[in-house]
């Protein structure tokens, strides 16, 4: 029989199964296995860091969300001469960048660098933003706020979202939830609140103001996060030695195409609500919607999750949003439009916070939570990067919405089956249908 403690759980799921046991500890040779460590499970500490992680992530994937009000700005202000699928770059950089990233801050955050990250990367993100309130070129932007910016967040993101892991065990997805929802709760109040500031104090005033609300969140970062497990010396940036494990290939697969092809209804809402009649200051509205129900598919799939599985919850949850990406340009009213976004925000919840439970369920060994998901997000960055780019250039191409929607629902569902496969896998080899 497995012994108690740190693996105990893998034991348990299995019995005497020990073999698929034994095949995720091969996939993580790299790490030494004869340690061992208590499992928290809450306590302030615990909690304090989903505080701080969540404010890490209401300015980093929050303020991603948004984008789409800072594109609709551009294209009517300092961009105006730019199409659109040249927009798009600063914020699909600076979103593929966060994921990027995630392969040097993971390995950093697991060699015990949780703090000077945060702090780092912190000063950084608010400095891009001050550049970016002074910016008036498209190469500007591109350096301070698809650059800059998103290199700031990869070294925040990976890490605060890695700590969980640390603290938490029976109530992990629960905690990822929490976490995955700052995500929702800054996409609902940015867009509101820069649409305002952009009329009432102007663009430069309006990003300083962004960039004061963004060093709030890294102090409260900086201060509450905080790490359980001793640093892992000796690890390697970058290391496919994760792939060794075949479920974890198709489901980091399955997560690229479902990451590309996700979130047109995203970046592209607001200039679609524009161009069919909806008010600009509605269209900000709408963006807002999506965000502000995205929250519950954040949460709400996090806490059936905990009874039925992640794996099982990723894979409804990016299925019927791949199904709403095909119909993402089927409402043309203003009432169809808002509904749409509210339903497309509730089902795309889920893809953002289930994933990273999923992928850390697939870690026998805690200690390399960081390395799973820095390689995870490292090979799904480059698909994040060219989604928004190749939405756009449809877009422009065709002159309508209708291309962009297709391959949008056609590379998430295609990513959906990936991860159906890992799924399976990982079912065979537990011989549970809890995955």
């Amino acid at each position: 029989m497995a012994r108690e403690g740190r693996y105990s759980v893998a034991a348990a799921d299995v019995g005497e199964k020990i073999p698929p046991v034994l095949e995720l500890e091969k996939a993580e040779r790299e790490i030494p296995q004869e340690a061992e460590f208590p499992d928290p499970d809450g306590g302030l500490r615990a909690w304090g860091t989903v505080f701080g992680a969540f404010m890490i992530n209401f300015s980093c994937y929050g303020v991603i969300t948004s984008f789409g009000v800072f594109e609709q700005h551009y294209s009517v202000n300092q961009l105006k001469d730019e199409p659109l699928s040249t927009i798009s770059w600063i914020g699909s950089l600076q979103l593929s960048l966060v994921l990027l990233m995630g392969c040097v801050s993971g390995p950093l955050f697991d060699a015990g660098y949780l703090k000077p990250m945060i702090a780092s990367a912190g000063a950084l993100y608010v400095f891009c933003l001050l550049m970016t309130s002074i910016s008036t070129e498209f190469y500007q932007f591109v350096l301070s706020q698809g650059l800059g910016v998103g290199i700031a967040m990869g070294f925040l993101f990976s890490p605060s979202m890695s700590t969980i892991g640390h603290h938490f065990k029976k109530h992990k997805i629960l905690a990822f939830g929490i976490f995955a929802s700052g995500a929702s709760v800054g996409g609902t109040v940015v867009p509101i609140a820069m649409r305002r500031l952009f009329d009432e104090v102007g663009f430069p005033w309006a990003v300083r103001t962004l960039a004061f609300l963004v060093l709030f969140c890294m102090i409260c970062g900086f201060v509450c996060c905080s790490s359980h497990l001793p640093p892992r010396r000796g690890g390697r940036v970058i290391d496919f030695r994760v792939f060794e494990d075949r479920a974890y290939c198709f489901l980091v697969l399955g997560a690229a195409l479902v990451g590309m092809g996700l979130y047109a209804p995203v970046s592209y809402g607001v200039t679609y609500a524009v161009a069919h009649g909806v008010t600009q200051d509605l269209a900000f509205y709408s963006l807002s919607i999506l965000n502000a129900f995205s929250l519950f598919g954040r949460i709400l799939p996090n806490i059936v999750a905990q009874r039925v599985g992640p794996l099982n919850i990723l894979v409804a949850a990016c299925g019927l949003a791949g199904v709403l990406d095909f119909v993402w340009v089927v409402p043309r009213s203003t009432t169809g439009i808002l509904v749409f976004n509210a339903a497309f925000g509730f089902a795309s919840g889920g893809y953002v916070s289930v994933l990273p439970a999923a992928i850390s369920t697939l870690s026998v060994n805690p200690q390399n939570i960081g390395l799973r998901l820095g390689m995870a997000f490292f090979c799904t960055s480059f698909f994040w990067l060219a989604g928004a780019p190749m939405q756009g250039a449809l877009i422009n191409l065709h002159g309508t919405y209708w291309p962009a929607a297709v391959f949008s629902g056609s590379t998430v569902l295609a990513g959906v089956a990936l991860m159906g496969a890992a799924r399976g896998l990982v079912g065979r080899r537990t011989g549970r249908w809890w995955v």
